[in-house]
């Protein structure tokens, strides 16, 4: 569907132009009611004087007062003239209408003349028969215990051409906006030529397209600016070009480092020594008082080979797992399980050891948990949390439910309610051969590299592995896994 683009310059003259015709119009309407109230002013000055001269006939004693009205010089020709007592009552109308009964003291102009402190009082009174929208002007004047009133109707030719508003300043307030609009069409237009530059400029930016800085801008102040903008970005894509060259070789160096930190994993002197120190010096205890070793002796050393010797295998192991994690997880199998079966084969073979301490299970998931993962990396998870809570967590319940599921993953938590930890490991707890008490953990048999393996394989799975105290006690995970892509389960 083709969109009719407007030009930056034409939208700015037509602000302009919008701005200009509300400032216009706001002028008009509020000279139009300067002028208004300025042609009230007089007629309420002239009804002024013509009830000064109604109280001063009267007063004098005279009985003609219609002689009199025919003397006003005025070009309105019904004039309501009316005297009233400050009790209300009516002494003259030349009206002839009877408005004893219209209550004149409530009558605005005449409670303003009583009121107020120079005794004068104007008001405009609009008719309120349905079919008249006419309007009355009303003057009071109140000396001592009279008062008159001078009305002039609306709708009187005389009045109206008193009333009518010279319209000439529309002419000049016109002129006015149309000299504003042309200078506007005059600047707006010398920005055009500049702003199309920079619009060409900034769509190829967009795209991507390498741009140069010999293309000209118009000879103006925003010529110049959008020249220095371009000159700047044709700097910025030079740069961008030699930090990409930069960043393949630091990615080279990184990936370098990485490859050698996995080596340096895989033999980590301080962490294979010390199980490897224990069965030498325990074998040579063995080799060297075989003859003068109590039975009771032979089977203790014995079992602290064994013990030492399982260590060391469950080490090489997890540091296996890890490098297969880090190196090939393109290779490892996936396939469709249960999530439920694979925590429940964690619990059964870990019940006796949690029993022996005191902790029992609390587990709640759903017997329908599929999902497409790796069997072993999926139990090392469980078996590392529930085993470092039997270990560490000095709590009576291990919890294990299903918080959220949706269409592409669940959200399991592992909890404890013992004493957590300190809240200055919790950012280092998934490092490797990071320990909080190490004495205590190598004696545990801890490799010090369970809870990285569980942070591999959650990522590995497409999910992530959080950690946070309980403030009732106790530590929380918090397990996504990815069920996997739909069209394999």
């Amino acid at each position: 569907m083709f969109r009719f683009k407007i030009s930056y310059s034409t939208k700015l003259f037509l602000l302009i132009v919008a701005i200009l015709t509300i400032c216009e119009v706001a002028f008009l309407a509020f000279q139009f009611s300067r002028e208004q109230r300025y042609r009230e002013d007089m007629l309420n000055a002239q009804l002024t004087v013509l009830n000064y001269q109604l109280l001063d006939h009267y007063e004098g004693g005279l009985v003609d007062v219609e002689t009199w009205e025919r003397t006003i010089d005025l070009p309105i020709q019904m004039l309501q003239l009316a005297i009233f007592d400050t009790s209300g009552n009516l002494i003259y109308d030349n009206t002839g209408i009877d408005i004893a009964n219209n209550s004149p003291l409530e009558l605005q102009e005449i409670k303003m003349a009583i009121e107020s402190p120079d005794q004068k009082g104007f008001w405009v009174h609009n008719n309120d028969e349905e079919d008249d929208d006419d309007f009355y002007y009303y003057a009071a004047l109140r000396e001592g215990d009279l008062i008159a009133r001078t009305g002039a109707l609306g709708h009187d030719v005389g009045l109206s051409e008193f009333m009518r508003i010279d319209r000439s300043f529309l002419w000049y307030a016109f002129l006015i906006y149309v000299i504003i609009i042309a200078i506007a069409y005059y600047s707006t237009s010398r920005m055009g030529s500049a702003l199309k530059r920079l619009s060409e400029f900034a769509d190829k930016a967009e795209k991507g397209e390498e741009i140069y800085d010999t293309e000209a801008f118009p000879r103006n102040e925003l010529g110049n600016i959008a020249h220095n903008i371009v000159l700047i970005y044709v700097r910025w894509q030079r740069t961008v070009a030699e930090r990409d060259e930069k960043a393949k070789l630091a990615l080279y160096e990184e990936q370098e480092k990485a490859r050698l930190k996995r080596e340096l994993t895989n033999n980590i002197n301080h962490e294979l020594k010390t199980p490897v120190s224990a069965i030498s010096l325990e074998l040579e205890t063995l080799l060297a008082h075989k003859d003068r070793l109590s039975d009771t002796q032979r089977d203790m050393l014995i079992s602290r080979c064994k013990a030492n010797s399982d260590r060391l295998l469950k080490l090489i192991q997890d540091i296996l797992t890890l490098n297969r994690l880090d190196d090939g997880a393109d290779t490892i199998q996936r396939e469709l399980l249960s999530l439920r079966d694979i925590v429940d084969e964690s619990t059964d073979t870990l019940l006796a050891k949690a029993e022996n301490v005191g902790i029992a299970f609390d587990v709640n998931l759903p017997e329908t948990m599929m999902m497409l993962g790796n069997g072993p990396l999926l139990l090392a998870i469980f078996n590392n949390l529930i085993n470092n809570a039997i270990l560490y967590s000095g709590g009576s319940t291990i919890s294990i439910f299903l918080q959220e599921e949706d269409e592409n993953s669940y959200r399991i938590i592992i909890g404890d309610d013992g004493i957590g930890i300190g809240e200055e490991h919790l950012d280092h707890l998934f490092d490797r051969f990071y320990r909080i008490e190490s004495g205590r953990s190598r004696k545990m048999g801890g490799t010090g590299i369970g809870l990285a393996i569980v942070k591999s394989a959650a990522k590995f799975h497409g999910g992530d592995i959080t950690v946070r105290n309980l403030p009732s006690g106790g530590l929380e995970y918090t397990l996504t896994l990815s069920k996997g892509p739909k069209q394999l389960q």
